[in-house]
């Protein structure tokens, strides 16, 4: 990903403080990044797929995605855009309180790129999301413009 290039994020989570929190994480870094937020996974799902077919401008850099949710789980979702062939090569990492295995061996298992534990503590947050947008934006190469 080109640094000077505004990356978007979308972040798929029903937690009403997770924009928030991801947002406060966003301006520390002081990068050049839009988040849009979606709290329905079902209306999530059905707006990318309609992105990758008619909108491709609107498409993330990067997709941040809770496990747990009503409607679609993370599971899901992951299933449904991976069945898309325009999600192959967009990062999907599962931001998840679950710390147990089988959940994180399901997902990667579905096509998340990786598995991150919310870290507790608004500190803690913002130096894990900081470690993920360096990785994911500096240090992954990227295929078709796309991590």
């Amino acid at each position: 990903m080109m640094p000077s290039k505004k990356n978007r994020i979308i972040l798929i989570d029903d937690s009403p403080s997770e924009p928030i929190l991801l947002g406060s994480a966003i301006e520390k870094s002081g990068r050049p990044i839009l988040l849009e937020s979606f709290d329905d996974s079902v209306y999530a799902v059905k707006e990318l797929v309609r992105r990758a077919k008619k909108d491709k401008e609107m498409m993330p850099s990067l997709i941040l995605l809770d496990l747990n949710m009503p409607g679609y789980s993370g599971i899901e979702v992951l299933k449904k855009l991976r069945k898309e062939g325009s999600f192959c090569f967009i990062p999907i990492i599962v931001m998840t309180s679950s710390s147990l295995d089988s959940d994180m061996v399901e997902v990667i298992r579905e096509g998340a790129k990786c598995v991150i534990v919310k870290p507790i503590g608004h500190k803690k947050y913002v130096e894990v999301v900081q470690k993920t947008f360096d990785f994911w934006f500096e240090t992954a190469k990227c295929l078709g413009n796309e991590c």
